[in-house]
């Protein structure tokens, strides 16, 4: 039963002009990193990134790294494809390259908000958030950057197939502070104002570090954890992507950047390497690392179930 301030909400809502998103797969999977590990999840990758992290799996030497225009993403031949799940899973730079990279644009969606929540409803067990069983299914929004789609998401989730949701993540780099009123539609979300229940939130924030080839004052934005951290009915956790004991100085470093700015998480380390032979060179030492310091450690539990695959 849905009072009626959220009745004239999502009505007002419904009349704008229906948005569309660029995305690169929708897919139903177990959660493979972080906090859910092994929850049953629909993943919405969205399209378009403010990062290419081509450091990722490198090395520590510099001097050595391909540079960008040398990357898979820059240099594969994408004359036979015919969609990104044709694509291999690469072994350096971002592992989710294929979700912002403009060569690869054309191998993707672009619809309209509508059409999408009937398509991600479509990737539940029972065509609904909730089983028969009583246990629900959560709902990823990862990327690319989500929080490039603010004004987007805002009306995706307010589609009635979202109506019965109870928990969704936000798989973001934690760079974008909130715009086109995200923070009051949060606010809404989270207070129950749209749908049946309030929905528990939670935000995968995943900063990036040297290794990435990303640039400190650009990746570790303190103000812009605060605004996620500050919401209601949310959960807020770092996962830092590392190799060995050198990366935790720089966990050090954003840990405390962050807390001076009010924000104390959990933090997760996850091993460097999208694949399974890249999983296999740094996942025991990252482990290891996690037992030395406290930090809560982060599988890659796709990986270890699906392989090196897209969808998963």
């Amino acid at each position: 039963i849905y009072n009626k301030r959220s009745s004239r909400s999502n009505k007002k809502y419904s009349t704008r002009i229906m948005e569309k998103i660029r995305y690169s797969e929708i897919f139903h999977s177990v959660q493979g990193e972080g906090r859910w590990v092994g929850v049953p999840s629909v993943f919405f990758r969205v399209f378009g990134c403010n990062f290419h992290c081509h450091g990722f799996g490198q090395g520590r030497d510099k001097s050595k790294w391909l540079k960008p225009e040398e990357m898979p993403y820059s240099t594969q031949d994408l004359s036979e494809l015919k969609n990104i799940k044709d694509l291999p899973v690469v072994d350096i730079g971002c592992d989710a390259s294929a979700s912002w990279s403009t060569r690869y644009k054309h191998l993707v969606d672009w619809e309209p908000i509508d059409k999408i929540a009937k398509e991600i409803i479509s990737y539940t067990p029972e065509n609904k958030w909730i089983c028969s069983t009583g246990q629900d299914i959560h709902f990823v929004i990862t990327g690319g950057e989500p929080m490039l789609w603010q004004r987007e998401l805002q009306q995706l989730i307010r589609q009635p197939t979202f109506r019965d949701l109870k928990n969704i993540t936000f798989e973001t780099n934690c760079t974008q502070l909130f715009k086109d009123g995200f923070d009051k539609f949060m606010h809404g979300l989270t207070a129950g104002d749209y749908g049946k229940h309030p929905i528990h939130v939670t935000w995968s924030t995943s900063p990036k570090l040297s290794i990435s080839g990303e640039k400190w004052e650009k990746a570790i934005k303190p103000d812009v954890a605060r605004q996620y951290a500050e919401i209601p009915n949310t959960h807020l956790y770092f996962k830092f992507v590392v190799e060995d004991e050198k990366d935790l100085e720089e966990v050090d470093m954003a840990r405390k950047a962050y807390a001076d700015a009010g924000v104390e998480a959990d933090i997760y380390l996850m091993a460097v390497g999208a694949t399974v032979e890249g999983q296999s060179k740094t996942a025991r030492q990252v482990a290891d690392l996690c037992l030395k310091y406290g930090y809560k450690y982060s599988p890659r539990l796709h990986v270890d179930l699906f392989g090196n695959k897209w969808g998963t």
